[in-house]
């Protein structure tokens, strides 16, 4: 395999091998060439290769292996290794990631502010650019490869001790995490880099459990969201009329300071088995990565159960260890995997709960709080109701809400309650109820050919599968379209089949 020095004027020619799979992207079952383009990027690659090499140190004068991980949606990665043995792990924001300037000068400070506050274990960040007419073209990072393996790769051979070990481990970060508190919500950004980008760069103020040194908060900033769909174009007339009754609601909906639910918190943004690394052999958590967009905001909001213990199905009230049930020795082998492997989540799922109980009591009362969940939801919406087509969703959150209301109202500590500012006519709750018959119907039958491995649950294939996959789309979407009963429905039904290109 040939290897580029630094300095080296010749062109690349390394072999770029894949991370475990031939393929290092995926395809998508609708709007192929659309996907495709927002995650087209062009860089000089012999250029990152020079400043990886330097990153490396450790005398390392040349590179000898590229290998391009599987490609997420918003980021190109790779695992560069070097002469010496040195790995450095490489990332570059695709057009998707939102504002990539914003973002990777946000993650980097984020990262920073992690390791120096926080004392997480974040991978460091050994050299970056956020400004894309640097050499690269492109924005990078460029960070140490995180130590140790995936918890992915180790969490369902793991014995249940070793995983209520972790459990515990990544209550005690939320638990820090949440002890910290700021005065103000966006994304944390060095100083230097935000003034440069927007001209203004306000003071930093945090509190925490033990006074941070002011010589380090000076050097931070909070700044602009970084939320791709927060960047992106396009609204709809429905769209804007449903978000104009959200903000009327607004005033009366947020927690009050002194729940705690509203205490402006650093979260990440996305806590799932293969965000962590940990050490086979003591399996304490080594590294916590992909911190993209993560950003300041209200623990209400921020806060739920990580997506790596949440349990997909309703979970029992009260400590109680889920049980196998009577007629488990009647059922089939594969009836009895499943129902041991729906055990084994709903059992982390409540484990994690015990220890947030035992150790993170503001974190605890949330858990307990079910309105929450019904304040929540049209937040969540709202910001990608016009990208996502997710109005349906936003009115039912919104509909939610004003049932609610007078509870909710109690519950965040209003005195008296204001009169719901929520009001739809007769004819559009007919419609939206007509509409959710058919969506609940939809979701049955989409379950059910995801569930059987028939289609992906996001659409994503390998692309050897993608031939067949796209056969499989349509053929089963002739099948649902059949299930209309009249041409007025078999039309909506066509429309709502997920796995097409949009106009």
């Amino acid at each position: 395999m040939h290897s580029i020095a630094t300095g080296s004027k010749q062109q690349l020619n390394l072999s770029l091998r894949a991370n475990g799979k031939n393929n290092v992207h995926e395809l998508t079952l609708f709007n192929e060439q659309n996907e495709l383009s927002k995650r087209y990027l062009w860089f000089d690659l012999n250029e990152l290769l020079k400043i990886s090499i330097e990153a490396a140190g450790k005398d390392a004068r040349s590179c000898t292996k590229v290998l391009k991980c599987s490609e997420g949606l918003h980021n190109k990665a790779f695992i560069l290794t070097m002469d010496n043995g040195a790995e450095v792990f490489v990332k570059l924001p695709n057009p998707n990631a939102g504002p990539s300037r914003y973002t990777t000068a946000s993650e980097v400070a984020t990262r920073s502010l992690l390791r120096e506050v926080f004392n997480i274990p974040v991978p460091k960040v050994l050299r970056w650019s956020s400004d894309p007419d640097n050499p690269v073209k492109a924005e990078y990072i460029v960070e140490e490869k995180a130590p140790g393996v995936r918890l992915g790769d180790l969490w369902y051979q793991w014995p249940r001790e070793k995983k209520l070990s972790l459990i515990s481990q990544i209550v005690s970060i939320e638990n820090s995490l949440a002890s910290i508190n700021f005065q103000r919500h966006g994304c944390v950004y060095f100083k230097d880099d935000l003034q440069e980008l927007t001209g203004d760069a306000p003071d930093l103020s945090i509190t925490a459990p033990t006074p941070v040194a002011s010589d380090i908060l000076k050097r931070y900033t909070i700044g602009p969201l970084t939320s791709p769909e927060l960047w992106r174009s396009g609204r709809t007339k429905d769209a804007l009329s449903l978000l104009s009754q959200y903000l009327e609601m607004t005033t009366y909906v947020v927690p009050r300071d002194s729940h705690g639910l509203s205490s402006m918190v650093l979260w990440h943004p996305d806590l799932h088995l293969n965000n962590v690394f940990v050490d086979p052999d003591t399996h304490e958590i080594l590294r916590i990565v992909d911190w993209q967009t993560a950003s300041v905001a209200p623990l209400f909001l921020q806060y739920n159960v990580p997506r790596m213990f949440r349990h997909h199905k309703a979970v029992r009230k009260g400590w109680v260890v889920p049980e196998r049930p009577d007629n488990f020795d009647s059922l089939s082998d594969e009836e009895k995997v499943q129902v041991d492997a729906d055990l084994e989540s709903e059992t982390m799922h409540k484990y994690y709960e015990a220890q947030v109980y035992k150790r993170a009591p503001l974190l605890w009362n949330m858990l307990q709080n079910k309105l929450l969940s019904t304040l929540r939801e049209p937040i969540w919406l709202a910001s990608g109701v016009w990208e996502n087509r997710d109005l349906f969703f936003l009115r039912r959150s919104l509909l939610a809400v004003a049932a609610n209301w007078e509870e909710l109202c109690r519950e965040l500590g209003q005195g008296d309650i204001p009169p719901c500012p929520i009001n739809f006519t007769e004819e559009e709750l007919k419609a939206h109820a007509k509409e959710e018959e058919n969506i609940d119907g939809v979701g049955h039958i989409l379950t059910l050919f995801r569930d059987r491995g028939v289609l992906p649950v996001d659409g994503m294939v390998e692309p050897e599968d993608y031939e067949k996959a796209k056969e499989n789309s349509l053929k089963f979407k002739d099948v649902f379209v059949g299930l209309g009963e009249n041409e007025k429905e078999r039309e909506l039904f066509s429309k709502l089949w997920p796995y097409q290109d949009s106009d």
